[in-house]
């Protein structure tokens, strides 16, 4: 899709995957000067001379291996998880070239490019329950030219048919032509046990491998033409070595041009592996390998090994870099990187021109390898010329920075109101501030010199010029917006501060806390001078506070809000407030039971129409049954609901924005996982006004827009920060398109049941025909509107049964409809009304026989057991007394219609299971073999 079809499209990515190993290769060519690196499910080009991104898009879950040909003109990428995918990405367009779906059952665990570049080798992923990994070799070429593969593999089908063969087995797969260009020419199941984690060719013999885990190392071989791995597993005696034990394994190579194979451990220690030879035991080859030698190269753990021409590299905890010759003679040393620990070491393809001292070293000992980048569990990113070794000057053996490091820990973003920046918090207590358009960090500072704090939220003020920060002890830094610097630091609760919010005057901060306490602060005067005071604090939750807000009636009073897990929203009076009477709550509005749980709160944009009601304020609540409701405080009450996003999961925070493309207001939206997206204003529920894509491949933390409205930046739990642009022009076309259908015809697409529409249709032209009365003789008049007061029926007979609370809220959405039309009252409800309240106000998933399980265990109270059950008494008392009661006459009447009993006694049995509720009383079928099925069974065992 072209990015002006995009409403959103990546611009740019801050941070990398600072956790995995090799997680960078180097393209340099000697013509371009671009490194690719991963950042969770995105791998990035990034082009050092211009300063530019290109982003590799596809996977959605994190990327956990790259690699790339021997000329520099491909990359391979591959994950893990049940949608896996190993891509063959092309450099210069940044295109895939060939995408493998599900190259092995569980994805790629780590791969490997040989020297010649012809093959590429795999370990699978281990499976989740008996951890058993396969091993496999590909042909790179099929992969780099799969349409040309794939009419090789025709052709020697054709051969073979001709021939009156079979056709090729496994082993022979692309290698002789075979019949499956895209699948793994050789594959073998090694033996449950120690994970393998890394993978290498040998650069002496495509058709040798090395691989290790922890506490084993495999030796791999292969022919061609075979369908199996040959391989053994020496084994390792720590009293070989004259020590106690052997650590951990860490990484794997062979050294180039010799017999003998090297083994990093999490000691520091090198594990030298070489041919028996005439010592070779019964029952081994003399060309298997066995443990000679044990050597520290490092005084902390080693996290990598490679080799580069005829030169071991080796990266240590210690953010030393090391270069041994094929006799593990140290050679070169880069120490003063100081960029933390290493785990990433990628060559450019050609040798510098020159070096920095020519009398430094001998000709023949003197030290030549291809300029590097070295990447850190910092996340930083860091470009090393190999002639600085020679330097006698520790700063200039130090490398340049290729890209300012994102803190590896982000919890919180925040926008700046005027400017194109934003700051970031991570949980460790890192503060940045960021320039979004140079991309480069503008300032830092930490907040762990004393006392460990872990951060948890930052918000600026309108203005910028302060910025409050959140601590998990309770402690509220209020900073200068510029410098970070404090100005005031105030503790006034013991647990840690989870929400944070700065009024439009810049005179108020609120902050919430994990005890569901609202803390207030305000801007006072004090001798002469201006500071914050903490006037006090309401426990006005008994659950999690979901969204603090401050905002502004069209009045322009500001006010405070907050909603919580309770289903509560709580506004407080900011003008009784002070120091003497402390914070004092003004109103509070539950949601009634039986709806989602409020998960975002954020006050909703001006409505044009609303002439009727302009001096009211109305917010917009999100809750996990995917429902946004329009939340009027001043009445209290919900005046609307719709259908939210459905991609994904439900919404996790609202943000409003204003698009500077055509004026009009929209929300940006983020989900508990993987999605963020954009919705029109105003809402009506409609998909087709809403869009959604997968940011990142796990939690997504936090979002926020830029100051002018054209970017959203949204926060991983990977690590990563992407800088999106917005264009809502294809949403708004969209938007219109369906528009142009007409009512009707646009819901009954939405609705997508033809059934339910056709049953729909009969039952709506009935209720025209009862209102005018099923025996007159007069005329039918068929006017295309039913009365407000029959379009509950009319749900109830399309399959929603809605509670008096849902019939409330649907009278109440009935009159927003009738204000947005500028009427005083809606003279009635046409076909696409009906079809428009039924989308929205329907749930979004029917009720299972687990909800009701879990109905009965709440209302028999706590240690239930797993089987709940209630008494007939129980049951009946509940029904009367409880949630929304049922009079006696009408229950009576409900119980009826459902059993045919004449009485609720007889109706319902002495005792009552969950199963016995669902099937007997209400009649729904338990599938054979399901979940109810096997609650019934158990009941009859009992």
């Amino acid at each position: 899709m072209a990015e002006d079809q995009q409403a959103l499209s990546l611009s740019w990515v801050f941070g990398a995957s600072a956790t995995i190993k090799h997680s960078v290769v180097n393209l340099s060519d000697g013509y371009t000067d671009k490194i690719c690196y991963l950042a969770a499910n995105t791998a990035v080009i990034y082009d050092k001379r211009l300063r530019r991104q290109v982003f590799l898009q596809g996977h959605t879950s994190p990327i956990t291996c790259i690699a790339t040909t021997d000329d520099r003109s491909h990359v391979i990428t591959a994950d893990q998880g049940p949608e896996s995918l190993l891509v063959v990405w092309n450099v210069r367009t940044g295109l895939p070239t060939c995408t493998v779906q599900r190259p092995h059952r569980h994805g790629v665990y780590c791969m490997d490019v040989s020297l010649d570049g012809l093959w590429l080798a795999t370990f699978s992923a281990p499976d989740p329950e008996t951890s058993e990994q396969e091993i496999s070799l590909w042909s790179l070429s099929a992969l780099l030219d799969p349409a040309a593969a794939a009419m090789q593999a025709r052709q020697y089908q054709q051969q073979q048919q001709q021939a009156g063969g079979t056709e090729g087995s496994a082993g022979g797969g692309v290698a002789a032509g075979g019949p499956n260009p895209l699948r793994p020419i050789v594959t073998t199941v090694m033996p449950v046990g120690d994970i393998q984690f890394s993978l290498r060719f040998s650069p002496n013999n495509p058709q040798e491998l090395i691989s290790n885990g922890k506490k084993r190392v495999y030796f791999w071989s292969w022919s061609p033409g075979g369908s199996r791995f040959q391989y053994y597993s020496p084994p390792l005696r720590s009293r070989d070595f004259k020590q106690k034990k052997v650590a951990d394994f860490v990484s794997s190579v062979f050294v180039p041009g010799t017999t003998q194979a090297l083994t990093g451990t999490e000691d520091g220690d090198l594990l030298v592996w070489d041919e028996q030879g005439i010592t070779a035991q019964v029952g081994t080859s003399a060309t298997d390998r066995r443990a000679i030698k044990l050597m520290r190269i490092h005084s902390s753990p080693i996290t990598l090994l490679s080799t580069v021409g005829d030169f071991i590299v080796s990266g240590g905890e210690d953010g030393y870099v090391r270069f041994f010759d094929p006799l593990l003679r140290i050679v070169a040393w880069f120490e003063d990187l100081a960029a933390g620990p290493v785990t990433a070491v990628a060559f450019s393809a050609v040798l510098p021109d020159r070096i920095a001292h020519a009398d430094a070293a001998d000709t023949l000992n003197r030290f030549m390898v291809p300029d590097f980048v070295v990447a850190t569990r910092q996340s930083k990113i860091i470009s090393v010329q190999s002639a600085t070794f020679e330097e006698y000057d520790a700063d200039r053996r130090r490398g340049t920075s290729v890209l300012d490091s994102l803190l590896a820990d982000v919890v919180d973003i925040a926008a700046h109101p005027t400017r194109a920046e934003f700051s970031v918090l991570g949980r460790g207590g890192g503060l940045q501030r960021w320039d979004s358009i140079a991309h480069c960090l503008v300032t830092a500072r930490s907040f762990a010199n004393g006392p460990k704090q872990e951060g948890r939220c930052l918000c600026y003020s309108r203005d910028g010029s302060l910025l409050a920060v959140g601590f998990g002890t309770g402690h509220l830094h209020v900073l200068d917006g510029d410098t970070l610097a404090d100005t005031y630091v105030l503790r006034n609760t013991a647990v840690g501060l989870s929400r944070l919010a700065v009024s439009s005057t810049g005179n108020h901060i609120a902050a919430a806390d994990e005890n569901h306490q609202v803390l207030l602060y305000a801007y006072l005067p004090y001798k002469h001078t201006m500071r914050w005071e903490f006037l006090g604090r309401c426990r006005s939750h008994h659950g999690r506070i979901a969204s603090l807000v401050f905002g502004e009636s069209p009045s322009g009073q500001t006010r405070l809000l907050t909603v919580g897990a309770d289903s509560r929203v709580v506004e407080y009076d900011l003008a009784t407030s002070s120091v003497a009477a402390g914070l004092r709550p003004l109103s509070y509005y539950d949601f009634p039971p039986g709806g989602g749980v409020p998960t975002s709160l954020t006050f909703a944009p001006p409505l044009q129409y609303f002439r009727a009601f302009a001096a009211e304020t109305h917010l917009l609540v999100s809750d996990d049954g995917y429902k946004i409701r329009v939340f009027n405080p001043d009445r209290p009450a919900v005046e609307a609901t719709f259908l939210g996003p459905t991609f994904g999961g439900p919404i996790s925070q609202l943000v409003m924005f204003k698009s500077p493309a055509s004026d009009s207001a929209f929300l940006a939206y983020r989900t508990a996982e993987k999605v963020v997206g954009l919705i029109a204003w105003p809402l009506d529920g409609d998909p087709a006004r809403t869009m959604g894509l997968i940011a990142h491949p796990g939690e997504v933390r936090a979002i926020t827009i830029s100051y002018d409205g054209r970017k959203l930046l949204t926060v991983g739990a990977d690590g990563t920060l992407a800088s999106w642009d917005i264009n809502t022009s294809p949403l708004e076309r969209s938007a219109a398109a369906v528009a142009s259908e007409g009512d009707e015809a646009r819901w009954s697409e939405v609705l997508g049941d033809p059934e339910l529409l056709r049953e729909m249709r009969d039952y709506f032209v009935y209720a025209q025909i009862k209102t005018q009365g099923e025996e007159s003789l007069q005329p039918r008049a068929v006017p295309g509107l039913v009365p407000v007061e029959i379009v509950p029926d009319l749900l109830r007979a399309a399959g929603f049964y809605p509670s008096e609370a849902d019939i409330d809220h649907l009278t109440n959405h009935i009159q927003y409809m009738a204000h947005g039309r500028d009427l005083d009252a809606m003279p009635g409800v046409s076909f696409a009304d009906l079809l428009y309240l039924y989308v929205n106000h329907r749930p979004l998933f029917n009720v299972t026989h687990a909800d009701i399980v879990q109905a009965f265990r709440d209302l028999q109270g706590a240690g239930s057991p797993d089987n709940p059950r209630l008494t007939r008494e129980q049951l009946l008392t509940l029904l009367r007394t409880a949630g929304e009661q049922m009079g006696a006459d009408e229950l009576a009447a409900a119980l009826a219609a459902l059993t045919g009993a004449p009485t609720p006694e007889k109706a319902v049995p002495p005792v009552v299971t969950a199963a016995q509720f669902s099937s007997d009383l209400l009649g729904f079928e338990l599938e054979q073999g399901g979940e109810g099925a096997a609650a019934v069974a158990a009941e009859a065992a009992q």
